[in-house]
């Protein structure tokens, strides 16, 4: 598939998240029936807040999750990619503004089901990208069999196993970021 085509073809797929989200928001369905409706529900975005917090418990890291229905059409037309995009959360959410440098992203595109997940230099020296990207193939492989909370979940779990490795909890533990997810 040629640059333009595949760019042609993302344009479209977010042109169509738009679309839905501005034809259901007036009805005040937005959230049921959006890209978000589709894969989590209220109480799930709850759920992975409870599971983060617990997690933070157990190790000095801070995990994020971003979720974003869709990237502005603009952006998708000037080539950004979802990595992209999950950078620039990074720097939004201040993934990197934490004591011991120990943030973790797991950003979501929900109208690409991409998921990136990047880390600040405390979390790259004892775990490298190549691990997080497993990580986040694993969760990816879960949102193509519709097990997406639960593979979510379960890369939540990973992560925690490689933070409580590397980064125990101690006496001081604070909770430098929000737990529960940011939805865009």
């Amino acid at each position: 598939m040629s640059e333009s085509t595949s760019r042609f073809s993302r344009f479209l797929t977010h042109l169509s998240a738009s679309v839905t989200e501005f034809l259901v928001t007036p009805l005040g369905h937005a959230f049921e029936f959006n890209l978000l409706g589709k894969y989590f529900k209220k109480e799930d975005l709850k759920r992975i807040g409870e599971i983060v917090s617990e997690s933070e418990n157990l190790h000095r890291g801070e995990i994020r999750v971003a979720i974003e229905t869709k990237l502005p059409l603009s952006q998708i037309w000037s080539g950004k990619s979802a990595r992209d995009r999950a950078l620039e959360m990074f720097s939004f959410l201040k993934i990197w503004d934490t004591e011991e440098n120990t943030g973790i992203l797991v950003y979501l595109l929900l109208a690409e089901r991409k998921i990136v997940i990047l880390a600040d230099r405390g979390i790259y020296g004892k775990i490298g990208q190549r691990q997080l990207d497993e990580i986040a193939r694993e969760i990816g492989e879960g949102f193509k069999t519709s097990e997406h909370r639960k593979s979510l979940a379960e890369g939540i779990r990973k992560l925690t196993e490689e933070l409580r490795k590397h980064f125990p909890a101690g006496e001081k533990n604070p909770n430098e970021l929000p737990d529960d997810p940011y939805l865009a």
